[in-house]
């Protein structure tokens, strides 16, 4: 009777209990996780540059992929997220669309962007997903109309409370557009608290010589998917070595790099032990 009752329990884990866990997971991936909106807090005091009137609040968001895997009526709730966070900086690290050339709504995608609010400004650069199927022209028009100030190989200034200024560096694409480090960089000054928006996170070793105090980035989804006590198991080209959260690059000026896991999908539909997110820095003397 014994042997009988651990035959028929075998078989229960076999047939009944183990597929039905890998159904929940399955179902999990496709269902809830990337309907979630998490918010992540980080602190940022690495650089004299900043001083204590000039505390500064930047969101990053990346990644969204807007099309099969993302629909366009998730963009309210995440910029109600955004909004309610109070940013003065609001940056976007590429990949608007996912393939653009099969997505239906573009009209629409620019007076919900618009919606977005930040004390101070609004900054975007391009992602191969910007470039790849004819986007190139369509994303330049929905950020500029949504209020954004798209960087190619370019800085833009912004004068702080105390006089301080922080310069905002965005580099092109790598993947698809013509990113041009020099360029990008030539108008540094080490006197100023320098941004880097990159889109793939790899590139930040081409700037470790430069006064850069912080690089934000995107492209890898953090894996999208990842496995317990393995973590990623892939991610994209230019997103190997660096693939999500913070990192600290030995630099002198205690470069700080961070990878933000994005709010979309792309070519499957799942994402698991990933929320997508909303990054919130906090940038203290």
């Amino acid at each position: 009777m014994r042997a009988l009752k651990k035959i028929l329990k075998r078989i229960f884990i076999t047939i009944i209990l183990i597929p039905a866990i890998c159904f929940g997971i399955f179902a999990y991936s496709i269902y809830v996780e990337p309907n979630l909106l998490s918010v992540k807090n980080i602190e940022i005091n690495n650089s004299s540059n900043i001083k204590n009137e000039d505390t500064i609040k930047i969101a990053q968001i990346s990644d969204i992929h807007l099309g099969e895997y993302y629909a366009i009526d998730k963009l309210e709730k995440l910029v109600n997220k955004v909004n309610s966070q109070n940013a003065d900086i609001i940056v976007f690290t590429g990949d608007l669309f996912d393939n653009v050339s099969k997505f239906e709504d573009t009209s629409k995608v620019a007076p919900i962007l618009k919606k977005l609010n930040a004390n101070i400004g609004k900054y975007a650069i391009y992602g191969n997903h910007d470039y790849g199927g004819g986007a190139k022209n369509i994303y330049k028009n929905v950020m500029e109309d949504s209020g954004f100030k798209i960087l190619v190989n370019e800085q833009a200034n912004v004068k702080l409370d105390s006089g301080k200024t922080m310069s905002i560096l965005g580099l092109d694409d790598a993947l698809l557009g013509n990113p041009d480090v020099e360029k990008t960089a030539r108008n540094i000054k080490g006197s100023n608290y320098n941004l880097l928006l990159l889109h793939e996170p790899d590139l930040s070793d081409k700037f470790v010589s430069y006064n850069i105090d912080l690089i934000l980035a995107g492209h890898s989804h953090g894996g999208q998917v990842k496995i317990p006590f393995l973590g990623e198991i892939v991610t994209p080209p230019l997103a190997e070595k660096y693939k999500d959260g913070l990192y600290n690059l030995n630099t002198k000026r205690n470069t700080q790099l961070y990878v933000n896991s994005g709010i979309g999908n792309t070519k499957v539909p799942f994402r698991f032990m990933n929320v997508p997110e909303v990054s919130i820095f906090e940038i203290k003397a």
